[in-house]
């Protein structure tokens, strides 16, 4: 039987750790793509940029030299002048980008050589209009074919912009499939990794539930049974070795595959949002919130497993100094909801100081998250009965039907559904508390009455420390 729980875990564990290695993988590679094409797209509108300023600084040269000739005003010659003297550089970065482009190499290198003859055209025009005057220069304008290279370098560069667009298009539209198929593989990959996690979770609390059958049924074995009672003390160790290494497998093996969940949703969101539909964005909030509630999830199960299997670290504590102790860590909670805690006179008992904490802070922050419209006020007391301590938590919450006294104590059980936040593990634990000291827990309630919590510890666990006077707190 032990070896067969053991082996289930194990083949889920493995799927476990092989389904976010598979889908990473492939997230990584749609990245990888995708980056490439960032790269195409950046080197061709970086092209069609520098192409657009080669036509800009040749239309500011064409236009300085016929202002010049045509009105012999020399203020048209400081813009051509800039424009010839930036138009050589502009051009060897035109050059540079072509060399990440081969496809357009050619088409790139005849612009060039086209704005480099309108540029020396001007040049020859200007020589003239020094050495002859005016009217030879603006004839060797007109015969020079000044005009019909600059048609020419306009119509190269439009057509080869043109087919950059269509390009640069094409590429946009295989970044959206790409995007939309590295979602899909993100989805699927957290869809089976939660479809593992809840058949973990299954056999988790399954495998309590029959270390507890177990235990139950040792307790009723006869001495005579001597035997039997070793063998199964035996398979107890064995399966007690087993839970321990689930949890520790659950504290860091199942806490890794949360944060690569989170991680990457996380990396969707902020290199993805906006590009999707609205619907994707919502899932991925989906996500986020999911994951964190099944952090909280496996932290409330680690936290009952340890109660299980910790030995009695007991010592002498008031309880007036744990309830105070408890009341300080919920400082925030009642300052937010202006609660107030009163307590009687409270006994001195032997018990696990850090457990007792824990019981009273859950219990007191249960009847603050279920209050009603007014102050929460809770009440804290003890009396001694016979060989029993009785201790009893009242408040003035919502309340509930008692037909429901002991189901909220079993493990996720919450009768508030998610309005309130929680795990459903709080009360599971309280339980296990009292139990591990030898008392009992139950409760009391009416609907819109408030609730009582009482729960009973041995008088033999009574020490002596000095009297507290009753306080209200």
């Amino acid at each position: 039987m032990f070896s067969s729980v053991k082996t289930r875990p194990r083949s889920r564990l493995a799927l476990l750790f092989s389904v976010p290695l598979a889908f990473s993988l492939l997230f990584f590679l749609v990245n990888q793509i995708a980056q490439t094409t960032d790269t195409n797209l950046t080197q061709i509108q970086t092209l069609s940029s520098s192409l657009g300023s080669v036509l800009s600084l040749s239309k500011d040269v064409e236009a300085g030299e016929r202002g010049f000739l045509l009105t012999g005003d020399e203020q048209y010659l400081r813009p051509l002048q800039r424009a010839t003297a930036w138009l050589p550089g502009e051009l060897r970065l035109c050059r540079t980008y072509a060399e990440d482009a081969p496809g357009m190499q050619p088409e790139v290198e005849a612009v060039i050589a086209l704005a480099q003859r309108h540029l020396n055209a001007v040049d020859h025009v200007l020589a003239a209009q020094r050495d002859s005057g005016f009217s030879a220069a603006i004839r060797m304008m007109k015969s020079g074919g000044s005009e019909s290279i600059m048609r020419q370098l306009r119509q190269k560069v439009t057509t080869l912009q043109s087919r950059m667009n269509k390009e640069a298009s094409t590429i946009l539209d295989e970044q959206r499939i790409l995007n939309r198929t590295a979602f899909l593989f993100f989805l699927v990959g957290t869809s089976l990794m939660a479809i593992v996690l809840i058949g973990l979770y299954t056999d988790f609390v399954s495998y309590m539930d029959s270390r507890d059958a177990a235990e139950g049924a040792l307790q009723t074995l006869n001495m005579e049974l001597e035997s039997r009672i070793a063998e199964s003390t035996r398979e107890l160790r064995q399966s007690n070795h087993e839970l321990e290494q689930f949890a520790y497998v659950a504290s860091h093996d199942l806490q890794e595959p949360l944060r690569t969940i989170m991680s990457f949703t996380q990396l969707l969101s902020k290199r993805y949002k906006g590009q999707l539909d609205s619907d994707a964005d919502e899932f991925i909030d989906y996500i986020v919130s999911a994951s964190r509630r099944m952090s909280e999830l496996i932290n409330g199960l680690l936290t009952l497993a340890r109660l299980r299997k910790s030995g009695h670290a007991t010592a002498a504590a008031s309880f007036e100094k744990l309830l105070r102790e408890a009341e300080s860590s919920l400082q925030a909670a009642i300052r937010e909801n202006n609660a107030r805690v009163e307590h009687g006179p409270l006994p001195a008992l032997a018990v696990d100081q850090l457990q007792f904490r824990q019981l009273l802070q859950n219990l007191i922050s249960n009847s603050i998250k279920y209050r009603r419209d007014e102050a929460p006020v809770i009440r804290v007391n003890a009396r001694r009965d016979g060989t029993s301590w009785i201790f009893s938590i009242a408040d003035n919450s919502r309340g509930f039907e008692q037909r429901h006294a002991e189901r909220i104590f079993g493990l996720f059980q919450r009768l508030q559904g998610r309005e309130v936040n929680g795990t459903g593990l709080g009360l599971s634990i309280s339980r296990k508390i009292v139990e591990r000291h030898g008392g009992r827990i139950w409760a009391e309630s009416n609907p819109g009455s408030g609730s009582t919590f009482h729960f009973t510890l041995p008088a033999s666990l009574e020490v002596n420390l000095p009297a507290q006077a009753p306080t209200d707190t």
